[in-house]
């Protein structure tokens, strides 16, 4: 009976000792798991941040050498306005013999032009370059003056626009006048 007793026992203590083993094993298995599921999160978040950085860096060197672009073209056309607005000042109809008035307005003519289509050229350059207008056209101007003096139109304006508003009014009042006179 001891000797049962005693194995009994044993076997209790070796049951103790696989039930921490287990838990141990269960615990470690759950940190490996945590580890596992941690270390994928790294690798997935690693590998999204890449991407995004990866795209950010192309868009970011597209705009950097549009920028340069744009900065190049600005500096071409502010020498080629400094040139031309350098031969347009040079220009003096005063100091003209009258010998030559003709061959020298013909000149000057020409480099108005010429300073005129450089001018155009340019504007139309940086315009596509940059998306938009460098200066607003004569349109634009109108549009916004009109905008932005309402008051300032004429009476004759002013009286044609009150006359169009209200002219189904009057209309319907003298319908309503001639409806009344003849049912009378």
């Amino acid at each position: 009976m001891e000797d049962i007793g005693q194995e009994l026992q044993q076997r209790q203590q070796e049951l103790i000792l696989l039930q921490r083993q287990q838990q141990e094993l269960e615990e470690r298995k759950k940190r490996l798991e945590e580890l596992n599921s941690r270390r994928n999160e790294l690798v997935h978040g690693q590998r999204e941040i890449r991407e995004r950085l990866l795209r950010a860096i192309v868009i970011l060197e597209r705009a950097e050498s549009q920028g340069r672009k744009e900065v190049e073209q600005m500096h071409e056309t502010r020498q080629s306005f400094s040139e031309q607005l350098a031969e347009i000042n040079a220009i003096q109809p005063g100091e003209w013999s009258p010998t030559s008035i003709e061959e020298e307005l013909s000149r000057a003519l020409a480099r108005v032009d010429q300073a005129s289509a450089v001018y155009t050229q340019s504007r139309a350059k940086l315009d596509a370059l940059r998306g938009r207008e460098l200066e607003p056209s004569d349109e634009d101007q109108e549009q916004a003056g009109a905008a932005a003096s309402p008051l300032g139109d004429s009476f004759g304006n002013n009286f044609s626009r009150g006359l169009a508003f209200n002219l189904p009014l009057i209309l319907a009042v003298a319908l309503g006048w001639v409806l009344h006179l003849i049912l009378k």
